[in-house]
């Protein structure tokens, strides 16, 4: 059962955002990286992720806390540009805010839990898509 744990935290942790070659960011496991086993157990994972929300809450609130210097358990625009710089290396204040205002749908100003789960549904979503197409399933 740790072992299970442990490969489940090790797939999920390589579900942090990439930067693609149209300036476009996502979630993905790159193809290749998994063996059979670990693409079942990915899939099982993201299925899993898709209809477990508080577990999907938890796993974004411990990422909102990394960055959110006030507390407020949501993420401003200086807040999200530190992330995007963590995850994806240095990118402009102009791509950082396209995406900001992408994310921000009730235009508040801030990113919160609702508005960040519902874009890593859809990146799980895409993602489970993906490698049940490759693997077909």
């Amino acid at each position: 059962k740790q072992w299970y744990q442990r490969r489940v935290r090790d797939i999920t942790d390589n579900l942090r955002p990439k930067s693609t070659s149209c300036g476009h960011f996502h979630c993905c496991i790159m193809p290749g990286e998994l063996d059979a086993a670990d693409t079942a157990l990915m899939i099982q994972v993201l299925e899993r992720l898709l209809n477990d929300d508080s577990f999907l809450d938890d796993e974004i609130k411990k990422e909102i806390k990394q960055y959110d210097n006030d507390g407020n358990l949501k993420i401003d625009r200086g807040e999200f540009q530190t992330m995007l710089n963590s995850y994806l290396g240095t990118i402009s204040e102009d791509e950082s805010s396209e995406l900001f205002d992408d994310i921000d749908k009730d235009r508040s100003g801030y990113i919160e839990i609702s508005e960040l789960k519902r874009v890593l549904r859809n990146q799980i979503m895409l993602e489970l898509d993906r490698l049940k197409l490759e693997n077909g399933m």
